[in-house]
């Protein structure tokens, strides 16, 4: 007996026998796996379009109309399933590069107090600031809690920027000190 054409299976699923889709899976299933392994480059990320292909494949069969071959259809679908993954992963990349980045910049290329400040837990840097004067804990505030420049900060208390610069020099000199056991 000759074997059934893709068209007529295809046919056959959408008229209700769905249990014969597992044929088209195992009729597809290297070619899927080839293709998506030329895209993705490693066998667990081609199982994973493969995986997603089928599905989608499940969901659309409706949509094939027989304007060209059932595998070219298949084809496409998975290499726009490929491409879609590799974005997907690139854009992944992309954005744990970026949060890399940001970490090492705010651990490592800040000022020593800054830095320090930064990784004091916060009960703690609540705890100082309670016992800072209120001329060194707003300046602190603002800096680091409500990211003012110096000269905004300047124009917010009606000082000058050099006197902001000594005070948030001077309170985080306290807050250090506070920091190695000593006290305010």
């Amino acid at each position: 007996m000759p074997m059934e054409s893709d068209e007529q299976l295809v046919n056959e699923i959408l008229t209700g026998n769905q249990h014969r889709f597992r044929e088209l899976v195992t009729r597809y299933q290297s070619r899927v796996l080839t293709v998506a392994m030329k895209v993705a480059n490693n066998q667990r990320d081609a199982e994973d379009i493969s995986q997603e292909v089928f599905l989608q494949l499940y969901r659309s069969l409706s949509d094939f109309k027989g304007k060209s071959s059932f595998y070219t259809w298949v084809y496409r679908l998975t290499m726009n399933k490929a491409i879609d993954y590799k974005r997907k992963q690139e854009k992944v990349k992309v954005q744990e590069l970026e949060e890399t980045i940001s970490l090492y910049s705010e651990e490592n290329i800040l000022p020593p107090e800054e830095a320090l400040i930064k990784s004091l837990d916060k009960e703690f840097i609540h705890s100082v600031l309670l016992e800072l004067t209120p001329v060194y804990r707003d300046i602190l505030i603002s800096y680091y809690f409500e990211g003012l420049s110096y000269k905004e900060i300047a124009l917010k208390f009606q000082i000058e920027v050099k006197t902001v610069e000594s005070r948030l020099y001077r309170a985080k000199r306290l807050l250090k000190d506070k920091h190695k056991g000593g006290s305010i």
